[in-house]
């Protein structure tokens, strides 16, 4: 079990690292805590918790968004965030969808890779 640590950090591969920090800072919201143009890396914050998200750059052919992890974002109004995020031109690739107490809706980056938006059924 892991006893320590205060947080969670989450890395994906992306194509354009310029590109992906738009996306995640302007489009979702994060915080960009540190870009490193050398070394093709940035870090993001969640504004509300602890959790992080690293984005490196990455040959496109080694970016598998099917096969990998799926980052959640929970909201208060799952609707409501994704005609936010549909104005503003992300592709989703469900609609709201019940499961387990949950409304999810799936979506994805410049690259591919797939995020959620999760929101607790009523």
């Amino acid at each position: 079990m892991i006893m320590h640590g205060s947080g969670l950090i989450v890395w994906l591969g992306v194509s354009d690292l310029e590109k992906s920090c738009d996306f995640y800072a302007d489009t979702l919201g994060l915080e960009l805590r540190h870009l490193d143009h050398n070394e093709g890396w940035a870090e993001f914050a969640h504004p509300h918790c602890a959790a992080r998200l690293l984005l490196r750059l990455t040959d496109k052919d080694e970016i598998s968004p099917a096969g990998g992890a799926t980052v959640v974002f929970d909201v208060l109004d799952i609707r409501q965030a994704m005609e936010q995020l549909q104005g503003g031109g992300v592709p989703f690739l469900t609609e709201v969808i019940n499961h387990n107490s949950h409304l999810y809706a799936t979506f994805i980056d410049p690259d591919g890779n797939h995020l959620q938006l999760r929101q607790v059924a009523e």
